[in-house]
């Protein structure tokens, strides 16, 4: 295995690391925006509640935390890769 490859698996490791932050960032601006909306409406029962559970509002903090999973684990190994072969 060349330097290269264990320099690409780190990379990948830490562009995945970056995009987890990114969508739990997204998530939490999403949301902040959409409760912030149902205040100016007249029945508030949704925004004290938080009823309806809205399963799409999850989907960005989801996939930020598989992301995050995915980038650690690719940053560990490139980095134990780059520090054994080299």
């Amino acid at each position: 295995m060349s330097l290269v490859t264990c320099q690409i698996i780190l990379g990948m490791g830490v562009f995945f690391l970056l995009l987890g932050l990114a969508f739990i960032a997204w998530d939490r601006r999403e949301k902040k925006a959409y409760y912030d909306s149902l205040l100016g409406r007249r029945d508030l029962r949704e925004f004290i509640e938080r009823e309806p559970q809205r399963s799409w509002m999850n989907a960005w903090r989801t996939g930020g935390h598989i992301s995050l999973i995915l980038g650690c684990i690719l940053a560990i190994v490139g980095g134990v890769l780059w520090l054994v072969l080299y």
